[in-house]
């Protein structure tokens, strides 16, 4: 290779690299922020599944699975937590509780049901970092508040799909998280024989 195709080869090269950072960089934390969120809420299913690892607050660690199905139906697993567990489905605004071996129901507000769900849907970008290459495959990366951490300035380090925007893994010291989309099998189904506690 002659020394000027050499030097056009690195040029080009750093131009490449530099490219795919300025493209990463050129989305502000906002409209990333709006854009995850809006791939959250336009799938039509999703698991969210994260693995608690042991720590001083659960020395066992644990499980949390977060179901969504559009347009209207939402479940949480709890596991393992030092809450205790937790097992409740939303449809509409109707809320289900497992309680023993049944289920309790009631009527919630929008209020309160964004409210319980605002950790699965509302993402919080706090920056973007460059894309990068896993597995041969290019993904956008950015850091959010982790809003199941113990403290208000915990953050997790996740990655998102490029084209859809939809996250695919998060993670820090406590919680690993890794995101399912649009599994046909995935139902959410209404609780049978759900005792009402707002007669």
């Amino acid at each position: 290779m002659t020394q000027t195709l050499r030097l056009c080869a690195i040029g080009l090269a750093l131009l490449t690299t530099t490219a795919t950072t300025a493209r990463a960089a050129d989305v502000s934390p906002a409209a990333l922020q709006a854009k995850v969120r809006a791939a959250l809420r336009n799938a039509h299913a999703f698991v969210e599944s994260v693995t608690i690892k042991p720590n001083l607050l659960a020395p066992l660690g644990g499980t949390m699975t977060f179901t969504a199905v559009a347009p209207n139906r939402y479940h949480q697993v709890v596991v393992g937590t030092p809450g205790g567990n937790d097992d409740t489905i939303i449809i509409g605004h109707e809320v289900y509780g497992r309680k023993g071996n049944g289920w309790t129901v009631q009527t919630w507000s929008d209020y309160l049901v964004s409210g319980f769900e605002e950790d699965t849907f509302d993402v919080k970008v706090l920056s973007v970092g460059p894309d990068q290459t896993t597995s041969g495959k290019t993904v956008g990366t950015f850091v959010s508040q982790d809003p199941r951490g113990p403290k208000p300035t915990d953050s997790l380090q996740c990655t998102y799909d490029t084209t859809t925007f939809r996250p695919l893994t998060c993670a820090n010291s406590i919680f690993a998280i890794a995101y399912a989309y649009d599994d046909p099998t995935v139902a959410i189904e209404r609780p049978a024989n759900a005792v009402r506690l707002d007669k």
